[in-house]
């Protein structure tokens, strides 16, 4: 009995201080940057202040951009595991196309150190599909500072009826502060 108590003790403690552990402190920056796109072929006005890329290249607003502290536990135990890019679909449309839309992703950090991040492939209709971006001590926003995430999207777009895709290739970036 005392050996199962021992074990239980020894795992509760390796959950709850790995976590602090891997960020060195029990709070860590979360940054936020919210971002659409639009591969229906036409111009579509920003959602929620939010930047928007239209299939022809152009851009409404600066991206929504929201910096906070959450615990270690929030972010290793919910926030990561929900990945970096994470993708909503709001108006796709099957029938009236497809779409692939890669979009890759590199911060700089207030040290000037710039992490890949890599990149997110969607395949799927065309339509409006909104982005948000999660960067946190794994993604080199460890500390207060001001960061730049820069954004690049090829797009190829099929049109129902169309012999072949168009291709478009864009890009932002958004500098954004770190409390």
């Amino acid at each position: 009995m005392l050996a199962v108590l021992v074990i239980v003790i020894v795992a509760a403690a390796a959950i709850l201080l790995t976590p602090i552990a891997l960020a060195g402190a029990v709070t860590v920056p979360l940054a936020k940057i919210t971002f659409s796109e639009d591969t229906s072929g036409g111009a579509t006005p920003a959602l929620g202040g939010c930047v928007t890329y239209v299939h022809n290249s152009t851009y409404t607003s600066p991206p929504c951009t929201t910096a906070s502290s959450i615990t270690v536990y929030e972010y290793y135990y919910l926030t990561k595991s929900g990945g970096v890019l994470r993708t909503s679909d709001n108006s796709v449309n099957s029938t009236a196309g497809s779409a692939n839309i890669t979009i890759t992703m590199i911060v700089s950090t207030s040290a000037g150190q710039q992490v890949n991040l890599g990149n997110m492939t969607i395949s799927g209709a065309i339509g409006n599909r909104t982005h948000t971006v999660y960067l946190s001590v794994d993604q080199g926003v460890r500390v207060s500072g001001i960061y730049t995430l820069t954004i690049s999207i090829d797009i190829s777009v099929k049109l129902a009826g169309a012999t072949k895709a168009s291709t478009a290739a864009a890009g932002f970036e958004t500098t954004f502060k770190v409390p």
